[in-house]
C-alpha cells in the first residue's frame, strides 16, 4: 500500500493534474511543482510550501518509486508520477483520485465538474461507481465518510496516507465526536462541583440551626 503524507499527496496529485490539463508543461520541475502545489485555485486545504520541503518530498517519492525522474530536456530536473503504473488505474480512476489528492473528500455531485475537466466526463452516478470500484480493491483506495450536520450525500476520501479525512485527518466527524465527548465531560464536572457546593452550604445550615 502507498502511503503519503500531506506534501507527498500533493505533489502526486498535481503531477496527474497538470498531466491532463496542460501536457505540454508535463513532465514538471520542482520550481513548477511548488506553483502547482500552492496555487490558490482547485486546493483545499492551501498550502505554502517551501522549494526544500518539495524537493525533499519529491526525493522521497521517487526512492519509493511513486513518482520517476526524468532525465534530458534540459538542464532542470524534471518528475513524473508513477501512480497509475503503482495502482493499476484506469484514466477514470486516476482522474477520480487527482481531484481527491488535490481537493480533500468530496462527494460525487462535487466532483463531476472537477474531473470533467481531467477527460472524465461523467453523471454523479458514474463516478460514485468509480469510486465504489476504488473502494471494493485490496486494500481500499478510497472509503466513504459519514454524513456530517447538513449534508445531503456522503463524500468521498483517498486512502493513500494517515491525513487523508478517513481515519481523523481532514475530515470533522471524528473531531466533533471527540468534542462532544469533552463537552459531557466538562458539564458533568461542573454538574459535581455545584452539587458539591450546595451539600457544603447545607451542611452549614445544619450545624447553624443545632
Amino acid at each position: 500500500m502507498i502511503e503519503l503524507d500531506r506534501t507527498e499527496a500533493r505533489i502526486v496529485g498535481v503531477l496527474i493534474e497538470k498531466q491532463r490539463t496542460v501536457p505540454d508543461s508535463y513532465p514538471m520541475t520542482e520550481n513548477a511543482l511548488v506553483s502547482g502545489c500552492n496555487q490558490k485555485s482547485n486546493r483545499d486545504p492551501e498550502m505554502s510550501l517551501q522549494a526544500f520541503e518539495v524537493a525533499g518530498a519529491c526525493m522521497a517519492l521517487q526512492q519509493r518509486e511513486v513518482i520517476a525522474r526524468v532525465e534530458g530536456g534540459g538542464r532542470a530536473v524534471k518528475y513524473r508520477h508513477r501512480l497509475d503504473e503503482r495502482l493499476d488505474l484506469g484514466d477514470d480512476e486516476l482522474a477520480v483520485l487527482c481531484e481527491l489528492l488535490v481537493r480533500g473528500p468530496q462527494a460525487p455531485g462535487a466532483l463531476k465538474p472537477r474531473v470533467q475537466r481531467l477527460g472524465f466526463h461523467a453523471s454523479p452516478a458514474q463516478i460514485e461507481a468509480v469510486l465504489r470500484g476504488l473502494a471494493a480493491r485490496q486494500p481500499a483506495l478510497v472509503a466513504q465518510l459519514p454524513k456530517r450536520a447538513r449534508e445531503r450525500d456522503h463524500r468521498w476520501a483517498h486512502r493513500l496516507g494517515p491525513n487523508s479525512g478517513v481515519a481523523g485527518g481532514e475530515d470533522t466527524a471524528g473531531e466533533d465526536a471527540v468534542a462532544e465527548m469533552h463537552a459531557d465531560a466538562s458539564a458533568s464536572a461542573s454538574l459535581l462541583e455545584r452539587l458539591a457546593a450546595l451539600e457544603a452550604r447545607v451542611e452549614a445550615l445544619e450545624r447553624r440551626l443545632d
